[in-house]
C-alpha cells in the first residue's frame, strides 16, 4: 500500500488523536526497504509515480518475530499491544493468545497498583479531613483508570475465548 494509507492505518492503531507525521513515516519505510522488509513497487498507469509498499519474505519472517516478543513494560506498551492487535490475523492462534496473556498480566499489574494507591487514598480521606475534596478528586481519577483496566480484561478475555472456540472447531474439522 501507499505511504499515505499506511500511515492512516497506523495512526488508527495508536490511542485516539496520536498522529504520524510524513517526517517520521517515510524515513521509517525508507528504512525498512534498506532492511529488505519491504520493497516499492510503481504504479505504471499513475501520472504521478505513486510507489506502493509491499512487505518481502523477510519482512513477513520479521513480522512474525516481532509479533512474538514480549513488550516492554514502558510508556509505549499501550501503542505496541494496539499494533499488535491490528496484526493479529498474521500470526497463529498460540501466538494470538500469548499477546493476550501478555496483555492481561500487564492490565491486571496496572489494576492493582490503581487499586493500591485508591485504597491508600481512602484512607487518608478518612482520617484528614482537611483535604477531602483533593483526595476525592484523586480517587475518582483512579475510579477512571480502574474502570478502563476492568473494560481491558474483560474485552481480553472475549477475544481469548473466541480464539479456542475457533481452534475447537479447527480441531472438529480436522478430525
Amino acid at each position: 500500500m501507499s505511504g499515505y494509507k499506511l500511515r492512516g492505518i497506523l495512526e488508527s492503531s495508536l490511542v485516539p488523536r496520536r498522529e504520524i507525521s510524513n517526517g517520521v513515516m517515510y524515513p521509517l519505510l525508507q528504512k525498512l526497504a534498506a532492511h529488505g522488509y519491504i520493497e516499492f513497487k510503481v504504479i505504471e498507469k499513475n501520472h504521478r509515480n505513486k510507489k506502493l509498499a509491499h512487505l518481502t519474505e523477510l519482512g513477513a519472517k520479521r513480522f512474525t518475530e516481532l509479533m512474538a516478543e514480549p513488550v516492554a513494560q514502558d510508556a509505549k506498551r499501550e501503542s505496541i499491544f494496539r499494533f499488535k492487535f491490528r496484526g493479529m490475523a498474521g500470526v497463529d492462534p498460540a501466538t494470538q493468545l500469548q499477546i493476550f496473556n501478555e496483555y492481561a498480566n500487564s492490565v491486571q499489574a496496572d489494576l492493582q497498583a490503581y487499586q493500591a494507591v485508591h485504597d491508600h487514598l481512602q484512607t487518608l480521606m478518612d482520617n484528614d479531613p482537611d483535604n477531602r475534596d483533593h483526595l476525592r478528586w484523586a480517587i475518582r481519577s483512579l475510579n477512571l483508570s480502574i474502570s478502563i483496566c476492568q473494560a481491558k480484561q474483560r474485552w481480553v478475555e472475549k477475544c481469548r475465548q473466541e480464539i479456542n472456540q475457533n481452534r475447537g472447531k479447527t480441531n472438529e474439522e480436522a478430525n
